[in-house]
């Protein structure tokens, strides 16, 4: 087996991402923030599956999760949704806070940076070829995505771990649950829906003035 792949195969399930972004937005825009969460719960298995030199990137969106889950648990009325959390956040004055805990906001607007690469990079694995590098795929999103968010420490730990990666199909063959032609179908359809997601917490984020937090 490929030293860049996990031991544990076959273990991330593109339905589960599927289901829980279907349920994030309501028909009336309401953003839920657990279903959010689960399906970064499950994208977090994909990253930690291409093994050691990849992980910092899933346990860096594991971290954010948990992060959420503590507000979350701490006061289930104000961090049911992102609008409640926003409206909360803004007028307790603590959107922007670091210490001792990350405010909501600032720890979710991490979160939409990632899932603004996911998508992307589901997007070109869909399009590309059957034997492209994975490599050459993950860099080039991860360009014209997080590149623009990181400090150069985490740029050059993220050209290290893209320049590891097999060809996608021997990726999706070791880790994914279904097969290569149902990931394929799958890909498109958690993509538009991703989307979606990615859309409607951008609005949000845009029209409060949360976009840039440091």
């Amino acid at each position: 087996m490929d030293p860049v792949i996990s031991g544990k195969k076959k273990d991330f399930d593109l339905e589960i991402v599927l289901h829980y972004f279907e349920k994030t937005v309501l028909n009336d825009k309401t953003i839920l923030l657990q279903n959010y969460l689960n399906a970064f719960h499950e994208l977090c298995r994909f990253f930690k599956l291409m093994g050691r030199i990849f992980g910092f990137v899933g346990k860096d969106i594991e971290s954010k999760i948990k992060a959420i889950e503590f507000h979350i648990n701490n006061d289930k009325v104000n961090y049911h949704s992102l609008q409640s959390m926003v409206d909360h956040e803004t007028s307790i004055g603590m959107t922007h806070t670091k210490y001792p805990y990350p405010s909501g906001c600032r720890t979710l607007l991490r979160l939409h940076h990632a899932l603004e690469f996911i998508i992307a990079f589901m997007k070109k694995i869909k399009v590309s070829d059957t034997d492209a590098k994975m490599s050459q795929i993950a860099w080039d999103v991860y360009c014209e995505t997080l590149y623009k968010h990181h400090p150069w420490f985490t740029r050059k730990l993220s050209a290290v771990a893209v320049y590891a990666l097999p060809s996608k199909k021997y990726v999706i063959e070791a880790m994914c649950k279904q097969n290569y032609e149902e990931v394929m179908k799958l890909l498109e359809v958690v993509g538009n829906v991703g989307q979606d997601v990615y859309d409607a917490i951008q609005e949000v984020l845009q029209t409060n003035d949360l976009l840039v937090i440091p």
